[in-house]
């Protein structure tokens, strides 16, 4: 059980704020007897004939079976060797730590290049770690399993900073102990993995997979995402302009103009930091923007007891920016209502939720999409009329990766507006068969049926009134 120090490291900024008592935890847990070192004690030999313990009291009472640990629960009990090196340890008594091994011990702890070879080397190396972390770090074990007739001890622990476990700090240490002494002759730690987790990959993997059995559908904005993010980011020829990772001058200066002049507030109260863009890309980015924004009034679909993959508000921010691109994994990936879905209620929801909740959302950003198409044909008289407007956005489109990049979000959009609006009907309690025009209208109607859809479905019950209705 050598400390793994290349990982703990991590933590030692951590761990000033801790209660200062918090030092002896490991050490209360792990009684040591009354001796003053591992060379010392009398019961480590192992008799010949014995049997393997393998439970959890098996540290507590390691040389009983389970009907003396019951007998013997009133009274003192001895600990194994390797209790004793890992209390001795918590304690920073690294001499009696030392003391646990035989003189031509080895241990391979895996966070080092290198096994120790020898007690003198594993001495030093505890002292080290002794030096080099605070008393609040201890190791709690979990498990002992041990073999009495082989003389061998496996233990499974964790690790404590002032009570509280570090994330990512379990591991097994398995000991070879030396018949005659018994002490530790071998010892041979295996640590956690790191932070990201291999089980965690696969067990996301095998969830998206059996989404995508029982829905084929789902795969249809996931295969759409890996050809959007191919086309519109590193693509040549497909779209017109440059890729992002040329990252020219104009495309972001480009970006950033559109970006002062958002909903076009900068350009029709003539403040004077509003850049001069042409009213078509302004009029396409605007609209696009607030059918992005629409997309919050599905925010209901992320709840404490609906997890997503890919969180819903998160995704609704993202697509400020990015729209498609976080827009069609969402879709792809996300948890679909379950027909035994229990009541949803405004109260549950987020602030963020409940906002998006009114009715005036709609009405609002379907003003701002209107007022979005009529920029573009009247705004910035200086463009001219409709003709003399519409080519000159023709010509630069033909140029502008990121301008062409606006017309496949807004056909993407119009494909997958309708898909999140069954599920949020049910959440709202409309059966099979009812407001079926409403629900039409919402997915076939590109951004205006959005509006409406937003403004005329049902609202999510509050707590309130469902008492309020139980009681009469």
């Amino acid at each position: 059980m050598i400390i793994q120090i290349l990982f703990l490291s991590s933590y030692l900024q951590q761990i000033q704020a801790f209660a200062p008592n918090a030092a002896v935890v490991g050490a209360m847990r792990y009684r040591r007897p009354a001796d003053d070192g591992c060379s010392n004690y009398p019961t480590q030999s192992f008799p010949q004939g014995s049997s393997t313990s393998t439970h959890r009291n098996a540290f507590r009472f390691p040389f009983m079976t389970d009907d003396k640990v019951s007998a013997s629960s009133s009274r003192s009990a001895s600990q194994t060797i390797v209790e004793q090196y890992f209390a001795a340890w918590n304690k920073r008594d690294m001499d009696v730590a030392a003391a646990c091994f035989t003189e031509d011990a080895e241990y391979n702890d895996t966070a080092f290049p290198q096994p120790l070879q020898g007690k003198e080397q594993i001495e030093k190396h505890l002292y080290r770690c002794a030096g080099a972390f605070p008393d609040t770090f201890q190791f709690v074990i979990d498990d002992l399993a041990v073999d009495r007739e082989k003389g061998k001890i496996g233990a499974k622990w964790h690790v404590e900073n002032g009570g509280e476990e570090l994330p990512f700090t379990r591991g097994s240490s398995f000991y070879t102990l030396d018949l005659d002494s018994g002490l530790i002759q071998s010892g041979f730690d295996v640590v956690e993995p790191a932070v990201i987790k291999p089980g965690d990959a696969g067990l996301t993997l095998l969830s998206q997979a059996a989404k995508i059995i029982s829905e084929p559908v789902r795969i249809v904005p996931l295969v759409l995402w890996g050809a959007y993010m191919y086309i519109v980011f590193f693509s040549e020829g497909i779209l017109p302009g440059a890729n992002a990772l040329v990252l020219e001058q104009r495309t972001w200066e480009e970006v950033l103009n559109l970006s002062l002049n958002f909903f076009l507030v900068a350009p029709i109260l003539n403040l004077p930091f509003s850049p001069v863009v042409h009213p078509g890309l302004e009029g396409i980015f605007n609209l696009l923007l607030s059918w992005a924004a629409m997309f919050a009034g599905f925010l209901s679909d992320e709840r404490d007891d609906k997890k997503n993959l890919m969180p819903m508000l998160p995704t609704v921010a993202g697509m400020q920016f990015l729209t498609s691109a976080f827009l069609l994994p969402y879709l792809g990936t996300r948890e679909s209502e379950t027909e035994d879905l229990e009541p949803v209620f405004v109260d549950d929801l987020g602030a963020v939720a409940r906002a998006f909740e009114s009715k005036a959302v709609g009405p609002f950003l379907g003003s701002v999409g209107l007022m979005s198409i009529v920029w573009a044909f009247v705004g910035r008289p200086e463009f001219g009329g409709f003709n003399e407007r519409y080519s000159s956005l023709i010509d630069l489109l033909s140029i502008d990766r990121v301008g062409s990049s606006f017309l496949v979000d807004l056909a993407i959009f119009a494909l997958f507006q309708g898909w999140l609006v069954d599920d949020d009907m049910t959440r709202r309690g409309v059966i099979e068969g009812e407001l079926n025009t409403l629900k039409a209208v919402a997915k076939y109607v590109p951004f205006f049926g959005m509006a409406a859809y937003l403004l005329l479905r049902p609202a999510l019950p509050s707590k309130d009134l469902a008492a309020v209705s139980v009681d009469e």
